[in-house]
């Protein structure tokens, strides 16, 4: 990234160097250098940060960079599994034997529920209300090894300690693994094999495997969070409040910071369902007679008193 500020600055003398020369190297990072934009975002703040440590050296009076605006990072556009997507992934996960279940189920759950990475891997049994097909979401993990976890009793915001409503195909799904659990000694938590936590780096391992058998995008495992937002919205239809409770985000503004890409525009539509909602006939007569100035009983139109547009000169 330095090689980058060098090329384009490195003629001149560090003392000499301008707010102008920075707005220009500025611009073309954003305009000419085809970079993405948080790349631009990196270069342009490590000149940034390299001239401001120039400065604390004494190498240069200030840091003349930072008159100049910083390049924000874009927006970013997390990869996500659509609903055909998931299918064929699902699909390739064989469920004879009791680690590859494990992995179907474990795919299936972060699919229909949205929970983080770390709210899943914190799941127990306790947790899971089969009886009503509700999952509380309470805890989150801090992890080290296996031997080595801490189960923390809050979530990453206040508005994520949730229930969340759970299918019936998932309640069967998530029965059968209860009783295959058991018959393998397994009885705490719900994603496991070992009555350990799973590793978020397992969890990763198994997408790239599987992704690569289905011939689908290679997502990370926060992927499997956006999967089910996607599927929320555009399969399911639902609103972003509905969308926003189920994620356990803080309000709805941060739901559609992070997916409004995934709600349609329904502009269009809208317009469309306008057409036929109202009798659009006028009055046959007039109720009113206008003058010139359309005044109506002394009083203008719009409510004002009336007044004398045309003065006589005077004599």
């Amino acid at each position: 990234m330095f090689a980058i500020a060098i090329e384009h600055l490195g003629e001149l003398d560090l003392k000499k160097i301008k707010v102008e020369d920075c707005e220009r190297f500025r611009t073309w990072l954003l305009t000419d250098s085809g970079f993405s934009q948080g790349y631009c975002n990196a270069v342009y703040t490590a000149f940034r940060q390299s001239l401001g440590y120039a400065a604390h050296l004494g190498l240069i009076l200030k840091n003349v960079s930072m008159a100049t605006k910083p390049i924000p990072k874009g927006k970013k556009v997390e990869s996500y599994w659509t609903l055909d997507q998931f299918q064929k992934v699902i699909s390739c996960i064989a469920t004879n034997s009791f680690y590859e279940q494990l992995i179907y189920v474990t795919f299936l759950l972060y699919f229909r529920t949205g929970m983080r990475l770390s709210e899943g891997l914190s799941l127990t049994w306790h947790d899971v209300d089969l009886n009503n097909g509700l999952i509380r979401v309470f805890h989150t993990m801090d992890y080290h090894n296996q031997q080595d976890y801490t189960i923390k009793p809050y979530t990453k915001t206040e508005a994520g300690k949730r229930t969340i409503n759970i299918d019936d195909e998932l309640v069967e799904v998530l029965k059968n693994w209860r009783q295959m659990q058991l018959k393998n000694g397994v009885k705490n938590f719900v994603l496991s094999y070992t009555d350990t936590p799973l590793v978020k780096s397992t969890i990763s391992r198994w997408i790239k495997k599987y992704s690569e058998l289905a011939g689908v995008p290679k997502i990370n495992a926060k992927g499997l969070r956006h999967s089910h937002a996607s599927f929320l919205i555009a399969e399911l239809g639902a609103d972003v409040l509905t969308v926003s409770r189920r994620l356990g985000h803080s309000n709805p503004a941060v739901t559609l910071k992070y997916y409004a890409y995934f709600f349609p525009d329904n502009d269009e539509f809208i317009a469309d369902k306008m057409a036929g909602t109202l009798d659009l006939t006028p009055a046959e007569n007039s109720h009113f007679h206008f003058n010139g100035n359309q005044n109506l009983s002394g009083m203008r139109l719009d409510g004002l008193p009336k007044v004398c547009q045309n003065k006589k000169k005077a004599k």
